[in-house]
């Protein structure tokens, strides 16, 4: 939290809930986005990557579900920062939203591709 401290509040709020405050990052990702802060964006992206190769079981799969599987780069600053995506993580999307498509028999809302 000693890189985004406007984060701190939230993350205490849902302590040991780490789905739902890996949710507040992806929301403080996605405001980022939109507002163009790309600097933002890529310490987010490089913050999520490290949780997904080196995080427990469970934050990985907070990382799939509440972060990857919701960010949306459909817009033009959405598509610039999805240029920013770090390989790993850019696969690890795919790969959540490859699983949902299967699932529902149909692409995820957020799914640009």
């Amino acid at each position: 939290m000693s890189e985004f401290p406007s984060l701190r509040d939230d993350f205490e709020e849902w302590e040991g809930l780490v789905h739902l405050q890996v949710s507040e990052f992806m929301l403080f990702t996605q405001s980022a986005i939109e507002a163009r802060s790309f600097e933002v964006v890529s310490r987010c992206f490089q913050i999520a990557t490290a949780a997904l190769l080196e995080g427990d079981e469970s934050l990985r799969n907070a990382i799939g579900v509440s972060y990857l599987e919701h960010l949306e780069f459909r817009s033009d600053a959405g598509k610039q920062a999805a240029e920013l995506m770090p390989d790993e993580l850019r696969q690890a999307r795919y790969d959540v939203l490859d699983y949902d498509e299967r699932l529902l028999g149909r692409k995820w809302p957020t799914d640009e591709r």
